[in-house]
């Protein structure tokens, strides 16, 4: 089964998101907060990060940067998110996979999933010195 770590500040945000999501036989992880992210990607191992741009205290686009710049996981498939359009457009420069505008339709977040595993699988990770 594939599995999904979420992470977001928003507790309804993250519940909704996961009885929706674990319908669509994902096995699903929160974090209402980025301070155990590592812990938690190395202990549960994800397919897929889901991760807010902007959470209380820390920054999004860094974790986004510190994953990719550990070897163990520099292949972690990351989608990001935010309300923030302006904040998205420059996803590729933080080396996520790809992004989606919150808020969101629930079909399209399941098909943005879907297409994220498929295209982060097949291509290794590109990281600019």
């Amino acid at each position: 089964m594939v599995k999904l770590l979420i992470v977001d500040d928003s507790a309804a945000l993250l519940e909704v998101m996961k009885n929706i999501l674990e319908r669509s036989e994902y096995t699903i992880k929160t974090l209402i907060n980025a301070t155990n992210i590592y812990n938690t990607i190395s202990e549960f191992q994800p397919d897929l990060l889901i991760l807010d741009i902007y959470l209380a205290g820390l920054d999004g686009r860094e974790i986004c940067r510190q994953i990719r710049e550990n070897p163990a996981t520099r292949n972690l498939c990351i989608l990001v998110f935010s309300a923030s359009p302006k904040t998205l457009e420059d996803y590729k420069s933080y080396h996520a996979d790809d992004f989606i505008e919150k808020p969101f339709d629930i079909t399209n977040l399941v098909e943005k999933i879907k297409e994220v595993l498929k295209n982060c699988k097949s291509k290794p990770v590109a990281m600019n010195a």
